[in-house]
């Protein structure tokens, strides 16, 4: 007569069967989703070392930081502007970069279907002659910026790690490289940083047929926080090295400098440093009074950044103006008498949205001058 097991007994052993295959299946479970999650991870990690840098078209060559730079300047030049990088090559030639143990170099991107004067084979040349062009893969676009912004800092950050600072500005803004290089040496800030011209309690324009329209799907907030002025500002490599990762996971912004040195470095927690007073001028107006005054009443202009009105060939006049003081020993400083915001006016205030003309009296020679008249 065949054996028969209680009823009870069959149950303990099914139940113990579906334990253990439970058991075997949870393990599996937790060692794929163990490795999903590891495979998420490494393919994170190398997105974040290739989003914005990949698929470059151009690289440099001659700026390969293979010394350690004190700062890896980044100019973000639309394509076309041959003669603005002209400019700046001849106010600050590659023998003073390395004299300062410099790097710059020049973003751009993809031309456009309707530019007409500036083709790729061009832009080769110019990159085999100096080696400073570093060219993404997408098309030049107002709304492209903030991918040109980040492919400098990524590429900066990832090629230029060992340097102390990075400079960024653009190709349309005057600067003074003697003079940041001045200010970083005093500069007692410790970790990650932004430093540059700090824009406070601005908020989105709603307007439809303004430039800097921006709608409640792109911005749903009612105030900007804190950001600084893409024209010109320092950062370091780590700080720079945090905010592109942190680019991947955040919404796209097309106002590029507002996103970077703003919305980002918010998230991330990271401070933003006023320059000092008198290190900038916010009107192309007052650059031009400044520089006036340096020629013509060898008056030194303090200012070190300035915005250059369309003209093209500024920022070599000024940098050679100043450069004349200094070698001459020959200009005077400038007396509260003489202040700027007394000799040379702006009646119209504008914020840095604005696309407002500000009429400019110029009372050093007591003659009237409208944004119109200097051009």
């Amino acid at each position: 007569m065949a054996f028969r097991l209680p009823c009870h007994d069959k149950m303990q052993r099914r139940l113990l069967g579906m334990g253990i295959l439970s058991i075997i299946i949870l393990i599996y479970w937790i060692y794929w989703s163990q490795s999903l999650e590891l495979n998420n991870m490494l393919f994170v990690l190398k997105l974040n070392n290739t989003q914005f840098i990949r698929d470059l078209i151009i690289q440099p060559s001659n700026a390969a930081c293979r010394s350690k730079p004190y700062i890896i300047i980044i100019v973000t030049s639309y394509v076309g502007h041959v003669e603005l990088r002209s400019a700046h090559r001849r106010a600050i030639p590659k023998e003073l970069l390395d004299s300062m143990n410099v790097t710059r170099i020049f973003l751009l991107a993809k031309i456009p279907p309707h530019e007409k004067y500036i083709n790729q084979n061009a832009i080769e040349d110019e990159s085999r002659a100096f080696g400073d062009i570093l060219q993404g893969s997408f098309i030049e676009d107002y709304r492209n910026l903030t991918f040109k912004h980040l492919m400098g800092l990524q590429w900066a950050s990832t090629n230029c790690s060992e340097a102390f600072y990075i400079l960024k500005v653009d190709d349309d803004t005057v600067f003074n490289l003697e003079r940041t290089y001045k200010l970083l040496k005093s500069l007692r800030l410790k970790g990650d940083f932004f430093m540059g011209y700090m824009l406070n309690n601005t908020k989105p324009i709603r307007k439809h047929l303004n430039k800097w329209y921006v709608t409640w799907e792109e911005y749903p907030r009612n105030d900007y926080p804190p950001y600084l002025s893409g024209w010109y500002y320092i950062t370091t490599p780590n700080a720079a090295r945090r905010v592109t990762n942190e680019a991947i996971y955040h919404p796209y912004f097309w106002i590029d400098d507002l996103l970077i040195t703003g919305l980002l470095t918010e998230a991330l927690n990271i401070k933003l440093v006023q320059v000092p007073k008198g290190f900038w001028l916010e009107y192309y107006e007052l650059l031009e009074c400044c520089l006036r005054d340096m020629i013509k009443e060898k008056i030194m202009c303090d200012a070190t950044v300035g915005p250059n009105g369309g003209r093209n060939n500024l920022i070599v006049e000024f940098n050679d103006a100043l450069n004349l003081c200094w070698s001459t020993k020959n200009c005077s400083a400038r007396t509260k008498e003489k202040d700027l915001s007394k000799v040379c006016v702006a009646y119209r205030a504008r914020s840095i949205f604005s696309d407002g003309k500000p009429e400019i009296k110029y009372l050093g020679t007591g003659v009237k001058m409208t944004a119109k008249s200097l051009n």
